[in-house]
C-alpha cells in the first residue's frame, strides 16, 4: 500500500522542555537516537493508520481530518522517540473518542493472525480461547458456557466451534428442555467461531446485522456455518447438528465482562421467541471492529459499524437484560434464578 512520506525538517530544531527537577533544558529533536529512517519509519506508521481510518472509521465524516493530522504529526515531532509513533496513533484513536477501537502490538497481532513467520512457538488452546463447559442441571435444563476467542486462526476456530456443537449434541441426546447459555465471561475476539458453534440454538436464518451508511450487512446461521454477508466466516466440520423436535426456552447470561464479539452472541438471541436475557448490562461495546495490518506487522483494530439485533434494533452502548440480577452476590444468583424460571415454565 502506497503512503503518504512527511518531509523532514533539514535543520536542527530546539525547543525548550522542563527536567523533572523543573529547570529548563534544550532537547535536539533529531540527535542519534531519532534518525532520519527511523523517523520516516514513524510517519508512514501514523500515516498509514490515518488512511485505514479517513476510509474505514464508521464516524468518519464527524471528525475534522486536517486539524488532527496536523496535531498528531506535531506530536510525532515533538516527541522524544521514534517508537511513539505508537502512542501517538493511540492518541488519534482517543481523540475519535472511540474505546472500541486501539492498536496492537505485532507480538500481539501475530498470534491472533496466526502468522508462523513470527510466532516461534504455537500458543496453546488456553490462551487462544476460554473454557467450554456443558452441564445438565435440574428438570431438564441444560446449562452450557460460549468462549472468548483470540485467533483467526482457522484450526482453532474449527476446534472450537465443533467443541460447543459436540457439547450441544451430548446434551440434547439426554432429553433438554430448556437452555441457559452462559456469556458472562465472553470478553470478545472472533465472533465467527461462537456463532457457528452456538449456531443449532440460535436456529437457521438472520441472527443479526452490521449496519453502517444505510447498508444492512445480514449475519446468519445455516447448518453450521456462520456467515457475514454472502461469505462464510466459520464452518464445523460436518453438517451443523441440528436440535431434538420441541419448543425450547432460552436464557442468556450477560454480565459487565460480555464485550465485543461476546455482545454479538447475546444480540443474536435478542428478540427470538422464547429468549431471555438475566444478569447485568454488558460492557457496551455493540460495535464492529475490522482489523488493518500496517508495515511493521502491528494492527489497527478499528471500529466499522454499527450492530443490530435480528429484528433490526441497532443497539447503542449496552444491551440491558430482561431481569437485571446481580453477579456479585453470594453464590450464582444470576444462574440460580435463570433454573428457576425454566424449571417451573414448563410446569
Amino acid at each position: 500500500m502506497r503512503s503518504l512520506i512527511v518531509v523532514l525538517f533539514t535543520k536542527l530544531v530546539f525547543i525548550s522542555t522542563t527536567s523533572a527537577a523543573g529547570n529548563p533544558k534544550l532537547t535536539n529533536l533529531y540527535d542519534t537516537s531519532r534518525s532520519e529512517d527511523c523517523m520516516k519509519n514513524a510517519y508512514r506508521l501514523l500515516d498509514e493508520a490515518f488512511l485505514f481510518m479517513q476510509k474505514h472509521y464508521y464516524r468518519k465524516d464527524l471528525i475534522q481530518w486536517d486539524t488532527l493530522i496536523a496535531t498528531a504529526r506535531q506530536r510525532l515531532c515533538y516527541s522524544n522517540n521514534c517508537e511513539d509513533a505508537y502512542e501517538t496513533i493511540t492518541w488519534c484513536i482517543h481523540q475519535l473518542n472511540e474505546p472500541h477501537s486501539f492498536l496492537m502490538p505485532a507480538s500481539k497481532a501475530a498470534i491472533y493472525n496466526a502468522d508462523t513467520t513470527y510466532i516461534k512457538q504455537k500458543p496453546s488452546l488456553t490462551e487462544l480461547a476460554g473454557e467450554i463447559k456443558g452441564e445438565m442441571l435440574d428438570a431438564g435444563v441444560a446449562y452450557i458456557t460460549v468462549p472468548w476467542v483470540s485467533t483467526t486462526d482457522s484450526m482453532t476456530c474449527l476446534r472450537v466451534a465443533d467443541s460447543i456443537q459436540q457439547v450441544i449434541a451430548g446434551l440434547d441426546s439426554i432429553g433438554v428442555k430448556n437452555w441457559i447459555i452462559d456469556l458472562r465471561k465472553n470478553t470478545g475476539g472472533n465472533c465467527w467461531p461462537m456463532l457457528a458453534g452456538i449456531g443449532p440454538l440460535l436456529g437457521e436464518g438472520v441472527c443479526g446485522y452490521f449496519v453502517n451508511d444505510g447498508e444492512r450487512i445480514p449475519i446468519t446461521y445455516s447448518n453450521g456455518a456462520a456467515i457475514q454477508g454472502k461469505h462464510i466466516r466459520c464452518r464445523v466440520s460436518s453438517s451443523g447438528y441440528q436440535l431434538r423436535p420441541g419448543r425450547k426456552n432460552i436464557i442468556v447470561l450477560t454480565g459487565r465482562r460480555t464485550s465485543s464479539s461476546g455482545e454479538i452472541i447475546a444480540l443474536a438471541f435478542k428478540g427470538k421467541e422464547g429468549v431471555y436475557l438475566y444478569g447485568e448490562p454488558t460492557a457496551g461495546y455493540t460495535t464492529a471492529n475490522a482489523t488493518y495490518t500496517l508495515s511493521d506487522n502491528s494492527m489497527l483494530v478499528l471500529t466499522v459499524c454499527r450492530e443490530a439485533d435480528r429484528t433490526g434494533r441497532i443497539c447503542d452502548g449496552r444491551i440491558m437484560p430482561d431481569a437485571i440480577i446481580a453477579n456479585e452476590l453470594q453464590g450464582d444468583p444470576v444462574k440460580d434464578a435463570a433454573l428457576m424460571y425454566l424449571v417451573t415454565v414448563n410446569k
